[in-house]
């Protein structure tokens, strides 16, 4: 049991540390995904409102930078903040660095695609 909790010892020490930064941890993940993204969704909204008068095509996307943009981000904050904190520290520390570097991933390979 000793040799068990050795190893888990510098991770849980981690996750103490990382806890009470649980909502700007997740928020830079959040942010992060919505730039990634961000130019995807709105060339689709662009798509959807092309054939709509330009005052339209502006209220559309001024709506969607302000609120959805902001909605989804203090929407899914609190969300993924609290299953977060329910995790072990173990799962808690593995999960954050899994989830950025896969996001450093897909960062990269979406810029390569442009």
């Amino acid at each position: 049991m000793v040799d068990s909790l050795s190893w888990q010892q510098p991770i849980i020490w981690l996750a103490e540390i990382m806890r009470p930064h649980n909502k700007e941890i997740v928020l830079a993940m959040i942010a992060t995904l919505l730039v990634i993204f961000g130019d995807v969704i709105n060339r689709t909204l662009r798509h959807i409102v092309r054939k709509q008068p330009v005052w339209l095509r502006i209220g559309a996307f001024i709506a969607l930078c302000a609120f959805g943009y902001g909605a989804i981000s203090v929407w899914l904050t609190p969300i993924l903040a609290s299953f977060l904190l329910s995790q072990s520290a173990t799962v808690y520390v593995a999960t954050i660095v899994l989830s950025f570097l896969c996001v450093g991933i897909m960062a990269e390979r979406f810029q390569k695609s442009k």
